[in-house]
Formats: C-alpha cells, structure tokens, sequence
C-alpha cells in the first residue's frame, strides 16, 4: 500500500476494495474519501497511517455500501474525526435494518451478520442541491451521482481531481460484470450523461484507475447499461413473473452463486432493470392474487 500522487494535495491509495481517495490538508493529515472493506482493508489500512505517520482528519463517505463505507465507524472513533455523507446515504447508514432497505431478498439476521459493526453516523451532512461543501476547511465539489445507490455522490478536490465513486466501470470491470449495480437504472444512465460536462484535470474511479480523460469511458458505460437492458428485455418470454424473469436472466448470464448476499445484489439490480423496461413502455406488468406477471409491450 502506498501514496500515488495525482495531482497537487490529491493522492490515491489502492486496497482490496479498490481505490480511494486522499486530500491532504496537511504534511502529516488529510480528509479520506471512502474506506473499503472491514474485514480485508482494516488492518492493513490503519497500519498504513501509523507507517505513513499520515492520519485522516475527516472521512467523506461517497454511498453506503459495505466496501465503500465498511471502515467508516472504526476510523472515525479511532482518530476523532468527522463523516460526511449524503442525507439519503446517511439516512441508509444508521442501522443494519435501515441498510436492509438497499437488500430486501435478505432476511434482518443475514444483514446483520453480515454488516455488524459496519453502520455509521454521519457528522456532517451533504443536502440535496449542494454543489459546494466545506469539510474540515477545504471546499469540495459535489457531483450528484443518484442511481447506483438513492443519494451517491461524487467529489471534486480543490485540485480539479474529480473522484466518481461507482457511476463508471473500468473497461476491465465491465467485461467482468454480469449484473451491474444500481437502485434506478434511469437515474443511473443519468448521473453518466451528466459526466459529459464535467470539466476536470483528472478522474479516478472507485474500481478502478485515474484517467486524464474520461468521454470515450462514459459512452462505454452506457451503451453497456442499455446492452444489458437488451439482454433482460429478450429474456423475458411470454408471461412471467419477477422470479421467472429473473432465473431466465441468472441463466442467460450463467451465473451461479447460492450466497445470499450475491443472490440479494442480482434481485436488487435486476429489479432496476425491471423497472426501467417498465416505465419506458417496453414492459406491461399486469397484477393479479397479489403478484406482478410482465409480457413485452407489443403494441
């Protein structure tokens, strides 16, 4: 683990997670944005900062799932410092039943054995419409970035480094997906429109990599939200219902995992899908006995 400067007071830092960001306020403090995994970064992170002898002052939490926000709590009570989070965000954090909200297929004991200890309370609060923030006296832009989780945001550090959390997949991360996340697909495509515009001396991205320019990247990422989309839309034959529709996908996609927590995340971003198709016209749901049976709109 170490330092990668890009530019000005603005470094990366690669864990197993992926990557994060850090700001450096100072020759020996900085504000961190996201935190990794509990279990797998913890240790080597904090181990990390007494090396370094670099402490975090503020922790900037870009959306609450559990390899972004998984070490928030811990570093905030080990070195005094504040959080920052979205009000959805931080609304999603306060509990492990308030987190279930973002995995309804998994049952209140699976989510907490699964997020104990990993829940956090924001100090700080970014609203919505925010587009400035001052943190720990350094004035961050904020990039609304809604869709992959109800309220993700993005940072912009006074360096021009724009760090876009989960809006945009690698190349490598893309031929790796199967079912990319998200809570609103429409809202998802959105946030990666809205990147056209953004002007920046460098991106980095969560998972993973910095980039100088990122325009090819987003129409990428877009197109491979709509090709998936295509491939969901095809999948659905005749009538089914969401359980149907959804093993047709799972096998489709040949995927093969039992475990709750990934079975719950393909529920989840399936669902989006789902809701996408639906609400562009293409997908008829029909109700009936207290359950939702969809066709393709042929009309």
């Amino acid at each position: 683990m170490e330092w990668n400067l890009v530019k000005g007071s603005t470094y990366t830092v690669d864990v197993t997670a992926g990557t994060l960001l850090f700001y450096k306020t100072g020759e020996h403090e900085g504000v961190l944005v996201d935190t990794g995994y509990a279990k797998e970064d913890r240790e080597p992170l904090i181990r990390f900062f007494e090396e370094t002898g670099v402490r975090p002052i503020g922790i900037i939490v870009s959306h609450t799932h559990y390899d972004h926000a998984g070490n928030a709590e811990h570093l905030k009570y080990r070195y005094k410092c504040p959080i920052l989070a979205s009000l959805a965000e931080a609304g999603t954090a306060v509990s492990e039943m308030a987190y279930r909200g973002a995995y309804p297929a998994m049952t209140p004991k699976e989510i907490d054995d699964m997020m104990a200890g990993q829940c956090y309370r924001a100090d700080q609060i970014v609203m919505p419409g925010e587009r400035v923030k001052i943190f720990c006296g350094v004035p961050f832009g904020v990039l609304p970035l809604y869709g992959h989780t109800p309220g993700q945001i993005g940072i912009i550090t006074p360096d021009k480094v724009a760090y876009l959390a989960d809006v945009l997949m690698s190349e490598t991360v893309m031929r790796g997906a199967k079912m990319p996340s998200a809570v609103c697909r429409a809202d998802d495509l959105k946030a990666k429109a809205s990147l056209r515009a953004l002007r920046c001396d460098a991106y980095v991205l969560a998972h993973r990599g910095v980039y100088s320019e990122i325009s090819d990247l987003i129409e990428k990422n877009i197109a491979y939200i709509l090709d998936r989309a295509e491939l969901v839309y095809d999948c659905l034959q005749g009538e089914m219902s969401e359980e149907e529709w959804v093993r047709a996908v799972y096998r489709r996609l040949e995927m093969h995992s039992t475990k709750a927590f990934k079975c719950a995340v393909c529920e989840r971003n399936m669902r989006s899908f789902i809701d996408y198709l639906a609400d562009g016209g293409r997908v008829v749901i029909e109700r009936r006995e207290g359950v939702c049976w969809y066709h393709q709109n042929t009309q």
